[in-house]
């Protein structure tokens, strides 16, 4: 053999390394504007105004998700987590609907987890059809410590607390006092429970949503009002009667984001 194919033959390897971090510092420098160039968004009815940073670490200005307006969202992709086939990010949101942060993490068998999230959601933004025939106003105040939810064995582990004054404006309307109404997450059975209780002078409510592995989704709600002026408006958004109080149900399938 001659010695150029034997001096080639002990390059490959280090030719290959070399390689192969030249691709590798190629993708980790790669802008974010160009791989959302390949990305097809207004299919999605995503839509933002600017975009800024690598795949690793950036964001979008004036981000909006199917009308819903998020603000200038950015975001810093763990690189461990790929070796670990969970992609998990940690995101900031600030300016629109939505202001806060936490980390997401995406893993095989389409499980979702939420870890840390800390966010405020303007309730009107998101919330285009009201509540109890007012327009949705103020806030949504979520803190979750963990929420692991998948498709294949449902909610696994959640903790966390939520808190809400969605009810102050209808209340208003019947001039009653502010009812805020607060409360957490829970897994049941497989199910994620998200429950909000709160109560006034006049009034007391609770709402329980559940949700199953494969998103559908039962609501149910308890009022029990003092005036009948009050009774018989519920009555007439679908309330019945229930020894003593009042109750609502209702059931369906989350298809995405704004079903």
């Amino acid at each position: 053999m001659s010695e150029g194919p034997r001096i080639f033959r002990g390059l490959t390897g280090p030719l290959i390394a070399a390689a192969l971090i030249f691709v590798a510092t190629l993708i980790i420098s790669a802008p974010l504007s160009l791989v959302a160039a390949f990305i097809d968004f207004e299919k999605q009815d995503v839509a933002y105004s600017g975009v800024h940073g690598t795949i690793w670490g950036g964001g979008f200005s004036d981000l909006s998700v199917r009308g819903a307006p998020l603000g200038d969202v950015s975001f810093r992709l763990a690189p461990l987590s790929l070796l670990r086939a969970s992609p998990s990010l940690s995101l900031t949101a600030k300016g629109g609907a939505i202001n806060g942060e936490g980390r997401v993490a995406i893993g095989p068998g389409r499980k979702l987890t939420l870890e840390n999230v800390a966010a405020d959601i303007r309730l009107g933004a998101v919330a285009p059809r009201g509540v109890f025939g007012e327009p949705a106003r103020g806030i949504a105040r979520v803190d979750l410590e963990r929420v692991v939810f998948s498709r294949a064995k449902g909610c696994q582990s959640a903790e966390g607390e939520l808190w809400t004054d969605v009810l102050d404006a209808p209340a208003k309307r019947f001039n009653l006092p502010a009812m805020p109404m607060a409360g957490g997450v829970a897994c049941e059975d497989g199910r994620l429970a998200v429950s909000l209780a709160g109560a006034n002078a006049k009034a007391d409510a609770e709402v329980v949503l559940r949700i199953d592995r494969t998103l559908a989704y039962e609501i149910s709600a308890r009022a029990r009002p003092e005036e009948e002026g009050v009774a018989s408006a519920l009555r007439g958004f679908g309330f019945e009667e229930d020894n003593g109080a009042l109750i609502y149900g209702s059931a369906g399938v989350f298809k995405g984001a704004g079903s």
